[in-house]
């Protein structure tokens, strides 16, 4: 593997373990309307900022779906079981980043959420003061499986695409990773990637401590 001077995370599903409140949530809102989400149509919407969700739902449901008023009592949903029951982190985040802290490497998160919430879902889970760039999905213009959320996180650190590791969950994050010419690993959430995506990504982890255990010895040799 080439040198790597920065690893860059996607947030939910990678960081905080929120796709499936934010899917159970969907799912809750939807009632209320008479619309239904699968599983299956969920995991098409991971990684994807809002703007992408809306054309995404709007092609499903049609053009008259009340997206912006279902998407906003889904926000409120979450936010507010998030606000009770806490920010649930995924397995080895803090053992990752103090070890990419020490060792010195540059750490951005790259999400699709707004920033307003994303900066209060960091703060709660502890990492906000442990990475050196943030950057979301009210910050682009284009979702992924485009890289442009990608190429501002390495510019933000100011190091060359060529030398970011992306540590991913979904397809749109990979596919994003690879077109930004990143080294993307990824850390399977609720769903493995597609077979095409595989092919896009330089390493599959079960965990973020299979990622830390993986640069160390990498780092070694």
């Amino acid at each position: 593997m080439r040198k790597v001077e920065a690893i860059i995370f996607d947030m939910d599903g990678v960081l905080i373990d929120s796709e499936r409140r934010s899917f159970e949530c969907f799912q809750e809102v939807f009632k209320e309307y008479n619309y239904k989400m699968d599983e299956k149509f969920y995991l098409r919407l991971i990684g994807r900022n809002v703007k992408s969700i809306k054309v995404i739902m709007e092609e499903e449901y049609g053009t008259d779906f009340p997206f912006d008023t279902i998407y906003k009592k889904k926000a409120n949903l979450a936010g507010e079981i998030t606000d009770r029951d806490g920010v649930i982190i995924k397995p080895g985040v803090h053992e990752i980043l103090d070890y990419l802290n020490k060792e010195n490497y540059k750490i951005a998160v790259a999400t699709s959420t707004r920033r307003e919430r994303a900066l209060q879902l960091l703060e709660q889970a502890k990492i906000k003061d442990k990475v050196n760039y943030i950057i979301c999905g009210d910050q682009v213009e284009n979702s992924k499986p485009d890289p442009e959320i990608f190429l501002k996180a390495a510019k933000g650190l100011d190091v060359n695409p060529e030398k970011c590791i992306v540590i991913e969950d979904s397809d749109a994050g990979i596919t994003a990773a690879h077109a930004a010419k990143m080294i993307g690993i990824h850390v399977p959430d609720m769903k493995f990637l597609d077979d095409d995506t595989k092919e896009l990504a330089f390493k599959i982890c079960n965990n973020l401590i299979d990622v830390k255990n993986y640069l160390k010895e990498t780092k070694e040799n």
